[in-house]
């Protein structure tokens, strides 16, 4: 009976042992584990002389390794529009993900290993410096009209790819057509063949007349009442528990070059615009490829066009005029001087801080609208941003890819094309309407995830 009893002791102390062992080990190795994620992060930030990260100049690239307590290996991954794939981020990444499996110092006894190595995982943004793409194809601040066979594909948007923070769409005449949905802090007044295919949400009433929206309708009103075939969807009225999508406030954009960097993180040329007069020919940095701004904010009338005048980048450009006044020029277009593919953004600054468009028609800027007329194009591959807390006057037809932001109540007439495609705007978070620093290097950004991961 002795040597029974004493034999349970003994497995008891052993056991008791091996536990705490164990959980020594757990401690231990966790540890060392997080150290490895914060090894492979704080790798991961540019370095204050050169600007580049040591991700790759370790002895094998992309792996962070300590042979020394804390003892840990930590793996990099990078993701990008094809999924994840091992390495480290390159200019295309957009989130990066570490696995660190660290070891214990003292390992387990008594055949208690579970604790002697553990793992880790930590997914975090990736942060690269240029303009970040945000915000939908058309923002009408103050409202819009969209007539006679107009086609706006506005399908790319997330939500819906028109918005009116304060005002009115008024579809006039025929046979325009809206691919996408549209958000209005208004009213919808369809008065001739206009079509949705999308949804609508209109805080005040939708007048459909010969119009039709595909998919649902959510509005103060509706006429007629009920609509019947007008809405493929359903029909929701407003009432006071009704939650609509957010229109984000009008978003300040000034003349700040500062804010403009290349995927490097190097600051954009800028230049003067000689003369106040667009070339009928090419129009870039001086080095080749390179970005520039145009700065025509001392230009009275604005930067001015010949007609017949094709304007071909090298490069991105931003142009900064008190207006844009092409109404007088017949077939104003930009085109890409080879087939590489070059954005453009036409800025007139806001000057007033406020969160609502502020143009300024007298006084010392003497601002005017964007107006275009009779054959401007922007040709493909060439992506265009228009903002101006004016207005907009697209007239006589006309051929955009891009964005366009304006202010007071603008004009989309008269047998025009309007693609979206998502450019954003620099120093500034369209999803939002709030300002954004500019990011001088590649780094990372905030955590996404982190978690334990079973498995040694």
């Amino acid at each position: 009976m002795g040597l029974i009893l004493t034999a349970v002791a003994m497995n008891s102390v052993v056991y008791g042992l091996g536990y705490s062992t164990a959980t020594r080990a757990g401690v231990q190795s966790q540890g060392s584990a997080e150290a490895g994620l914060a090894a492979a992060r704080a790798g991961l930030f540019p370095d204050a002389t050169t600007h580049l990260n040591n991700c790759a100049t370790q002895a094998t690239p992309a792996k962070y390794v300590s042979t020394s307590a804390p003892v840990y290996t930590s793996l990099v991954e990078q993701y990008d529009a094809t999924g994840w794939h091992p390495g480290c981020p390159t200019a295309s990444t957009t989130q990066v993900r570490v696995t660190s499996t660290g070891t214990a110092q003292s390992t387990g006894v008594a055949g208690q290993t579970a604790g002697n190595a553990s793992k880790v995982e930590a997914v975090v943004n990736w942060l690269t410096p240029g303009v970040v793409p945000t915000g939908v194809g058309m923002y009408l601040y103050g409202g819009g009209v969209v007539e006679s066979n107009s086609t706006l594909d506005l399908s790319e948007s997330t939500g819906a790819g028109l918005m009116i923070k304060n005002g009115n769409f008024d579809c006039d005449k025929n046979n325009t057509v809206i691919n996408g949905s549209v958000l209005i802090v208004g009213n919808l007044d369809f008065n001739k063949t206009c079509t949705v295919n999308g949804s609508a949400w209109v805080t005040g009433s939708a007048s459909l007349g010969s119009g039709s929206i595909a998919h649902d309708l959510t509005a103060g009103s509706v006429s007629p009442t009920p609509p019947g075939s007008k809405v493929g969807g359903t029909y929701t009225k407003i009432v006071a528990s009704t939650v609509l999508p957010a229109v984000p406030q009008w978003t300040e954009v000034g003349y700040n070059p500062s804010d403009w960097r290349d995927g490097t993180g190097a600051p954009y040329e800028v230049k003067s615009l000689t003369g106040c007069a667009l070339p009928n020919g090419t129009l870039g940095g001086t080095i080749p490829g390179k970005p520039v701004i145009i700065n025509a904010l001392a230009c009275a009338a604005g930067p001015t066009a010949s007609n017949n005048t094709t304007v071909k980048l090298t490069s991105d450009v931003v142009i900064f005029g008190q207006k844009f006044n092409w109404d007088g020029v017949n077939s104003l277009s930009f085109a890409s001087s080879s087939s590489a593919v070059h954005k453009i953004w036409f800025i007139t600054p806001d000057y007033t801080l406020g969160n609502t468009p502020s143009c300024q028609t007298g006084g010392p800027y003497n601002q005017g609208n964007f107006t275009v007329k009779n054959g401007f194009s922007i040709d493909a591959p060439i992506e265009a941003f228009l903002y101006t807390p004016c207005a907009f006057e697209g007239k006589n037809g006309f051929t955009w890819k891009g964005q366009i932001y304006s202010g007071a109540y603008s004009e989309v007439k008269n047998n025009p094309t309007f693609v979206f495609a998502p450019l954003g705007i620099a120093g500034a978070d369209l999803n939002t309407g709030l300002a954004i620093p500019p990011i001088d290097y590649p780094k990372p950004g905030a955590v996404v995830s982190i978690r334990d991961l079973s498995g040694p």
